[in-house]
């Protein structure tokens, strides 16, 4: 097969990305959604003058050094108390409006408070503990943009600005197809021949890990024409259907000619890459290798980017690391490493044994990404 470079697989894959419809949902239900319309302050960032401690407030014009006398209490989420009357002050909560005529707080800290009086034990400063209406943001300023990811400060933020529907990508339909006559329920003992399903529920798991999906597991068995049916099958209700296994040049792997008969001939089919190098990809459907790390190794490299893409968000840059001890090059092949970070912040690479050595990827907490080339390299791409 004719291998691409993983950038090219990257690539190809993105270029052949659609982004899903929207619909409006209510905002109790949008925790991990991806907004698709900017939101905007529909007052100002505080409303008012709001107080920030709680004590007493006064006119600081009028204060001579003798105790105030109290007129009452201004809790929060009342409105504008009475004027206030020459050698008094309002004991004040956090979260009040600041009166119009006070324009200086003085937390209890520095107050000692009798029966009708307040005395101040300090210099009293005007203007401190006041957070000034607008000083966040102006109304009308964008306070949530298209593409972001909601999460519990995004679902607070759209409260306050009363945004309680909100557009919102749809969630991807996706189906996850693993592949393999060798492989039973987990539940079930194996015979010496056979191993257990993991590769399609770890994959279910990556999904809902990057995300919200409605997401369907099945699993083919190793012939044509149960592969195919399962493929048109799936299809027909999924963006984006994966496959697990039945992609190499085995005797017995029916995904490419199964999908070859379906949809045509893939848009590619092999990457300069280990593990990973079976992979191959159609637009709508990845078929990944089955072993376990290459399983994994390949969803979160190519198919989150892409997943991504489908909602209408971007991701994030790999970032540059210094390795805890040069990783020796191969001359022709990235390879992706397990790898896990140091004491002292320097990424350590976790070798596994081979492409079915699912222990080391356990213990990582991303993949480090490591070019082709004849030497030893002592930073590398972090993901």
């Amino acid at each position: 097969m004719s291998l691409i470079s993983p950038s090219e697989a990257e690539q190809f894959i993105l270029d052949h990305a659609s982004l899903l419809e929207s619909e409006s949902i209510s905002i109790g239900n949008s925790l991990g959604r991806i907004l698709r319309k900017d939101l905007h302050a529909d007052r100002p960032f505080p409303p008012f003058d709001r107080v920030t401690m709680d004590g007493i407030t006064f006119r600081h014009a009028g204060y001579t050094g003798v105790p105030l006398k109290l007129q009452g209490l201004h809790p929060a989420g009342s409105p504008d108390p009475d004027s206030l009357k020459p050698g008094h002050c309002w004991q004040i909560m956090t979260g009040a409006s600041l009166p119009p005529d006070c324009d200086t707080v003085v937390p209890y800290e520095e107050v000692e408070i009798n029966e009708d009086s307040a005395t101040i034990n300090c210099e009293p400063t005007e203007g401190i503990f006041i957070h000034r209406e607008g000083s966040d943001a102006p109304a009308g300023t964008r306070v949530l943009s298209s593409g972001t990811k909601i999460g519990p400060a995004h679902l607070g933020m759209a409260a306050t600005i009363g945004a309680t529907k909100l557009k919102v990508t749809l969630l991807p339909r996706i189906t996850v197809l693993s592949t393999g006559d060798e492989l039973i329920p987990p539940e079930e003992t194996p015979l010496p021949y056979q191993l257990r399903q993991s590769n399609g529920l770890t994959l279910a798991a990556a999904v809902n890990a990057w995300g919200p999906a409605k997401v369907t597991l099945d699993h083919l068995a190793d012939d044509l024409e149960s592969t195919r049916a399962g493929i048109e099958k799936a299809l027909a209700q999924s963006d984006l259907v994966i496959l697990s296994g039945g992609i190499s040049k085995g005797k017995k792997d029916y995904v490419r000619p199964a999908l070859e008969s379906l949809i045509g001939p893939p848009i590619f089919h092999g990457v300069a890459q280990r593990p990973g190098k079976p992979f191959a990809f159609w637009q709508g459907v990845a078929a990944l290798p089955g072993n376990p790390n290459s399983t994994l190794t390949t969803f979160q490299r190519y198919l989150v980017p892409l997943l991504n893409k489908m909602v209408g968000t971007g991701s994030p840059p790999p970032t540059n690391h210094s390795l805890a001890s040069p990783v020796k090059q191969h001359p022709k092949l990235t390879q992706f490493l397990p790898a896990k970070f140091t004491a002292d912040g320097k990424a350590q690479a976790l070798s596994p044994q081979n492409s079915g050595d699912f222990l080391s990827a356990m213990s990582g907490t991303g993949y480090l990404e490591i070019p082709p080339g004849e030497g030893t390299i002592k930073t590398a791409r972090f993901r």
